[in-house]
């Protein structure tokens, strides 16, 4: 009766199968319960994910993981309307979620009492086996669901949302000027989420993309002489339009946030390219700033937002339109602050071209390599089975600047290490010797240049090290003949002197 039933439904929650053999087989409501609790071992329960009163997802052995299975399921995650919905439709809008964007993303709180943490719902979702934890190149570990794991087109929908994320970070470097130079914000104050080792931007129990204190008037309580400062909570999704699910959990968090009685006032922002007509309707009667890049910034840096996207998306797919990316970081590079830490994954893609236009093999952007301590990315991976192997660290930064001293100690004493246990136990590699390079647009100090070279002569019969400069990126550039990546090298990173 239980399978049978099971065949006729689909996979879905006990509450529904219990009404199905009510309805269908006039049992009691004890007696149904009773036949799904003791069901044959052909139907399987959903045990470590729990739903309202006391229910299970049932489904049977042979209907796990079809499209069937996944789309009841999420439906009866989204039935509940709670933390374990929120997260699912937060993934589901953006595919691909870097670990940390995660705890900002999903809706649920860092700590607090009466609610779910953001780590719980993460690893809850992980052991029902919706979401899983994949590491990606250029993003490191990242949340997706398990249909979008196992999706063939995986590697160019993590190249799109890479490309979103790039876009993200310039798009937030902005906004920091921009609150910054309208006083909104408290000047020194500002931060806006980063790489995964750096502290996320908080208000109250939540994080967020970017965050601040104010003492703007409005937002600041003052009293008796001394000022409580306000705060400015703002997230970003630069998907081609907001739709209503995909700001449930900011809703979530605003009105979560505002129900504390020890945080002050806070202006609410969320930037999307665009907004469904319901979704911005609804953002604007919760008293929520729905913005745009053009209404932040005007049309022709929105289209550049756009441009930029798409442009990125091609670059790291191995499609680089040189002279587009010049035109559009030039345009961007208008906005204050715009372009930030994003020029080092510009640098990437330039040089990869470089490389690309002169090797004999595939080159790949930001391929993870195992050690036996840890991963390691190397930047441009350029290996041909007996030909060649040249594994690129690139440092792009503006012109005179100086490469950090522990960048290169770490790319000397970790990283190298790694990829050259992954070279040798993964790759197989024998011969001959790889090249570990280190193309920078920046400067070298002394005592960097002194540890390069040390750590070249001491390993000379193991690996090649090679440093190529400003001047050598610059010849490179030339001796393949592609006039527009040239141009783009030279006005962003290695100007003629």
């Amino acid at each position: 009766m239980i399978i049978n039933a099971l065949e006729e439904l689909g996979p879905c929650l006990s509450t529904q199968l219990a009404g199905h053999l009510i309805e269908k087989h006039g049992l009691s409501p004890s007696a149904a319960r009773q036949r799904i609790s003791r069901a044959p071992t052909d139907v399987r329960r959903l045990s470590s994910l729990p739903f309202a009163r006391g229910a299970a997802f049932v489904y049977l052995k042979h209907q796990y993981a079809t499209n069937d299975y996944w789309e009841s399921l999420y439906a009866a995650i989204f039935s509940i309307e709670g933390s374990y919905a929120l997260a699912l439709a937060a993934v589901l809008c953006r595919e691909v979620v870097p670990v940390h964007h995660f705890h900002i993303a999903c809706g649920s709180p860092i700590a607090q009492k009466r609610h779910i943490a953001s780590s719980a719902v993460l690893k809850r979702l992980t052991d029902a086996g919706v979401l899983e934890v994949s590491v990606q190149p250029g993003m490191g570990p990242c949340v997706m669901t398990r249909q979008m794991r196992i999706n063939p087109d995986l590697s160019t929908i993590s190249a799109g949302v890479r490309a979103r994320l790039v876009a993200e970070s310039v798009l937030l470097n902005s906004m920091k000027e921009w609150l910054r130079n309208l006083a909104i914000a408290s000047y020194n104050s500002v931060t806006f989420r980063g790489s995964a080792d750096e502290q996320l931007p908080r208000v109250g129990t939540f994080y967020w993309d970017l965050s601040a204190p104010s003492y703007s008037t409005a937002l600041a309580e003052r009293r008796q002489g001394d000022a409580k400062p306000g705060f400015v909570a703002c997230d970003v999704l630069l998907v081609d339009s907001v739709s209503v699910s995909a700001i449930k959990p900011f809703l979530h968090k605003m009105k979560t946030l505002q129900a504390l009685k020890n945080v002050g006032r806070v202006m609410f922002i969320m930037v999307g390219q665009r907004f469904d007509k319901d979704a911005f309707a609804e953002l604007r009667t919760a008293g929520v700033i729905p913005a745009t890049p053009e209404s932040l910034f005007g049309k022709d840096i929105a289209e550049s937002f756009h441009d930029l996207i798409k442009v990125l998306t091609d670059a790291l797919q191995g499609m680089l339109h040189s002279a587009k990316l010049d035109d559009v970081i030039t345009k961007l590079g208008k906005l204050e602050g715009a372009l930030g830490n994003m020029r080092g994954a510009f640098f990437e893609l330039l040089v990869a071209e470089v490389v690309r236009k002169t090797f004999p093999g595939e080159v790949q952007l930001n391929k993870v390599c195992a050690g036996e301590d840890g991963a390691a990315e190397v930047d441009v991976w350029a290996v041909k089975d007996g030909i060649a192997a040249r594994l690129i660290e690139c440092k792009g930064m503006g012109p005179g600047k100086l490469v950090s001293d522990d960048e290169i100690g770490l790319w000397l004493t970790t990283r190298i290490k790694r990829v050259r246990h992954h070279l040798q136990h993964i790759s197989q590699w024998v011969k001959p010797k790889p090249q570990f390079e280190l193309w920078t647009s920046g400067v070298l100090s002394p005592e960097a240049q002194h540890r390069i070279e040390k750590t070249r002569v001491a390993n000379s019969a193991k690996f090649d090290l090679i440093v190529v400069g400003p001047e050598d990126i610059r010849q490179a550039a030339k001796s393949v003949g592609d006039i527009s990546l040239l141009k783009t090298l030279e006005h962003h990173f290695i100007p003629e002197q």
